[in-house]
C-alpha cells in the first residue's frame, strides 16, 4: 500500500536531489492520486498496457513528481529514472510525457489539453461498450484554459459517466492567486454544478483528507451516475514543507535554491 506520508517526503527529496522547480504544485496531489491507486483504479499491476485498466491522466502535468515517485513505488517507472531525473540521461521531465509502458497515458502540462484527451477516451470507451473510467486531474488555474470549457460540453453533450474530473484547487497558479485571474473555486464550483445540472455530481471536498476522497471516489465508482463527475479538492500547494505551503514564488522554485537541506530536512 502507498503511504501519503512517505509519498510526500519522497516527492521532496525528488524535486530537492535533482534541483528541480514545480515542487509546490506536486506537492498538493499527493493523496488525491494516492488513494486512487491504492484503493480505487483499474489496473494491472503486471501489465501496464492491459486494455482493460482505467485511464488516469494527470492534466496539470507541471505538477508530476508525486505521480512519478508513486509510479516508481509500484514498479511502473524504473529506479534510474528517477535517479537521472534533470538530467540528459531520463526519458521523464519536467511535464509529462506519454509513456504507456510506465502508465503515464498522455503528454501534459501545456495546460487545458489532459481534460480534452480524457473526455476523448471516455467518449471512445462509452461507444465501445466498454467499463473502463477515466479519471482526469486538472489545477483550478488550469481551469482557465477556453479548451476545457468545449471539452466540458462534449462530456455533458454524451453524457460521460465514466469520466471523473478532479480539480486540485490550491488556489494559486504560476504568478498570481487564482481569484486574481479568473473565477475563484467557489464560482468555479457553481459554473461546474450548472454544467452537470445535478448536484450530487459537484462536490467539494478536502483534498488531503482521506476519508472525504474515499467517499467522493466511491460514489464514483459504486454508482451508476447520469453525467460525468466533478469534484472540487480544495489543497494546500506546498503541502508538507511549511516553508513554501501558499507560496506564489515556489509555483517554479525548489527549495533547494533557498538552502533547503533534504537530507537533515531543514534550511541551513
Amino acid at each position: 500500500m502507498l503511504d501519503p506520508n512517505s509519498i510526500r517526503e519522497k516527492t521532496i527529496e525528488f524535486s530537492c536531489k535533482s534541483k528541480a522547480g514545480h515542487l509546490a504544485p506536486s506537492l498538493s496531489t499527493v493523496e488525491l492520486i494516492t488513494v486512487l491507486f491504492n484503493d480505487f483504479l483499474n489496473y494491472n499491476p503486471n501489465n501496464p498496457l492491459d486494455s482493460e485498466r482505467d485511464r488516469f491522466v494527470l492534466s496539470k502535468g507541471h505538477g508530476a513528481y508525486a505521480y512519478y515517485v508513486i509510479l516508481n513505488q509500484l514498479g511502473f517507472l524504473p529506479d534510474w529514472e528517477l535517479e537521472n531525473f534533470n538530467t540528459p540521461h531520463s526519458t521523464i521531465k519536467g511535464c509529462l510525457t506519454e509513456n504507456a509502458s510506465y502508465m503515464i497515458e498522455a503528454s501534459t502540462g501545456s495546460l487545458g489539453h489532459g481534460l480534452p484527451i480524457s473526455v476523448g477516451m471516455a467518449l471512445s470507451f462509452k461507444m465501445r461498450g466498454l467499463s473502463n473510467k477515466v479519471i482526469c486531474m486538472v489545477g483550478d488555474g488550469e481551469m482557465q484554459e477556453g479548451s476545457n470549457f468545449e471539452a466540458l460540453m462534449i462530456a455533458h453533450r454524451f453524457k460521460l459517466d465514466n469520466l471523473l474530473i478532479i480539480i486540485d484547487a490550491n488556489e494559486l497558479q504560476a504568478m498570481s492567486k487564482v481569484a486574481d485571474i479568473g473565477f475563484d473555486n467557489f464560482k468555479l464550483a457553481k459554473v461546474l454544478e450548472a454544467v452537470v445540472e445535478t448536484p450530487e455530481l459537484c462536490s467539494t471536498i478536502d483534498g488531503h483528507n482521506i476519508e472525504d476522497i474515499k467517499s467522493i471516489y466511491n460514489r464514483f465508482y459504486s454508482n451508476t451516475n447520469c453525467n460525468f463527475q466533478v469534484v472540487v479538492a480544495r489543497t494546500i500547494k506546498g503541502k508538507g514543507l511549511p516553508e513554501i505551503e501558499n507560496s506564489i514564488k515556489h509555483h517554479y522554485r525548489c527549495p533547494a535554491e533557498d538552502g533547503y537541506n533534504y537530507l537533515e530536512k531543514k534550511y541551513e
